[in-house]
């Protein structure tokens, strides 16, 4: 069955529903139905026939219905003589406006959603088949909403239930049930970091002035449902939740420092090209120094220095680089045939000494991670003015480095030794400033965001969203 047509089903059942002749919404559960109890306890049952007859319903998260009924079996949730009970119908409701939350309704569509017979009273064994599949839908939409659909930063479809999150995730779905309104508790199952709420928000508020019903929304990419789901994605695996934290959006060419919700401090930044493209990590900055020299990774100088060696020796003095052996003992350039030298055969190290030359700059962040990357100053500040700012071999250089050396200085009440800093930086001394309290610091990817409560599209510099478009949406 194709998505548009399954989307069109929910729809037509949700309003169908609201015309049954069931209890009124918002009312008094209706009686739990006797029959579909012995049905649904029947299908439960832990006798060969019956584990056959569970599994052959196709539920996609069969461990974590059997963990929500595990402890009442004999209790449907759903259903009615006459069908849907209200609450199944609110269920059903939020299920249809999942793309409020980033998620495609057509996941959430079952057939026994529509095959449900129009007669009164109904079979029991729908009713118990009907009970099951939207305990089942509902399951899978909790999970989805609270981890996502991948595992993090893969292209992984992360299982619907394991041993670990099975039963956690019945019990949030009973939770949601003892509460007073049943969508609101749900929805609270959401990540709460900043970013996504922002997201979220800013997408529901675009999507309800849209005059695209539904079934449009998920064909139509210009109304920005796939760009806004792969997003809400990301943060669902990682979003920032700490206090206080900085955080550099790659796409966006831009870091942030955000205290209490609120943005204090904002930097341009340069990012790695595509070709040596910035990571997502998530660390801490415990360490910077002022002054730093610049140890060029073997990578660089065999790609970029080696070819110039061989057309000028020179060229190292010139930029105010020095060569050592193995042993750490200079060595003259002049006194080496690069000619001769390969990548293979290159054993010596280049240093950059301190100075506003320096290709760090005057001032470095250290976090540690296992790409090597850092923050760090640059002596080409032109390049901050330029729109496209994917330069640099993965690290991220700032603009007005600092301004985020005072911060993490004043916010441990070191405001005095700024003099010394900025005396070190001018005599080109090095000098270390290690963190009493390490910042937490996330280095993200997300392609949408958000402008005071409005949506922002930017560009997929490393080109990833169409891979993780591909694994959301391929199977939805």
């Amino acid at each position: 069955m194709n998505r548009i047509r399954r989307i069109t089903q929910l729809v037509f059942l949700a309003l169908a529903l609201s015309l049954s002749p069931g209890a009124a919404a918002g009312g008094p559960a209706a009686p739990t139905p006797t029959g579909a109890r012995a049905e649904l306890r029947q299908l439960l049952d832990a006798s060969a026939e019956a584990v056959a007859r569970y599994e052959g319903l196709g539920l996609r998260a069969e461990a974590t219905v059997r963990a929500f009924y595990r402890q009442h079996e004999s209790t449907t949730y759903w259903v009615a003589d006459s069908g849907w009970t209200p609450r199944a119908r609110e269920a059903l409701a939020l299920l249809h406006r999942s793309a409020d939350v980033g998620l495609d309704p057509a996941r959430y569509s079952r057939p026994p959603f529509t095959d449900l017979p129009a007669q009164v009273p109904v079979p029991a064994a729908d009713l118990a088949r009907a009970e099951l599949h939207l305990t089942d839908a509902l399951l899978q939409y909790l999970h989805e909403l609270r981890y996502g659909l991948l595992t993090a930063h893969t292209l992984t479809p992360r299982p619907t239930a394991d041993s670990l999150t099975a039963q956690a995730t019945a019990d949030l779905l009973h939770a949601a049930l003892a509460a007073p309104d049943l969508a609101p508790a749900l929805l609270r199952n959401q990540p709460t970091a900043r970013a996504y709420r922002l997201l979220q928000s800013a997408w529901v508020q675009a999507l309800h002035q849209s005059p695209l019903d539904s079934a449009r929304l998920m064909q139509d990419t210009t109304a920005g449902f796939r760009r806004v789901a792969l997003n809400l994605e990301r943060l669902r695996w990682s979003a920032p939740a700490d206090s206080e934290y900085a955080v550099v959006n790659i796409p966006a060419y831009r870091l942030q420092l955000v205290r209490d919700g609120r943005v204090v401090l904002t930097h341009r930044v340069i990012v790695g090209k595509p070709e040596f493209p910035t990571p997502v990590l998530s660390s801490e900055v415990v360490v910077f120094v002022v002054a730093p020299e610049w140890r060029v990774p073997y990578s660089i100088a065999v790609r970029e220095f080696l070819p110039e060696l061989r057309r000028d020796p020179g060229y190292l003095s010139d930029h105010h680089y020095r060569l050592y052996d193995g042993r750490n003992r200079p060595v003259n350039p002049w006194h080496i045939n690069w000619k001769k030298i390969t990548p293979e055969t290159f054993v010596y190290a280049i240093r950059q000494r301190a100075g506003s030359f320096n290709a760090l700059g005057n001032v470095v962040f250290y976090f540690p991670n296992q790409h090597t990357v850092f923050l760090h100053d640059t002596p080409a500040r032109a390049a901050f003015r330029l729109a496209d700012r994917a330069l640099s071999h993965g690290c991220v250089r700032v603009e007005n480095p600092f301004k985020l050396a005072d911060y993490l200085l004043r916010r441990e009440g070191r405001a005095r030794e700024l003099v010394g800093l900025y005396q070190r930086v001018k005599a080109h001394e090095k000098q270390t400033f290690r963190l009493q309290r390490s910042l937490p610091i996330y280095l993200r990817y997300y392609t949408c965001e958000t402008d005071n409560g409005r949506l922002v599209f930017l560009p997929d510099v490393y080109h990833q969203d169409a891979q993780l478009a591909a694994a959301l949406f391929e199977n939805s």
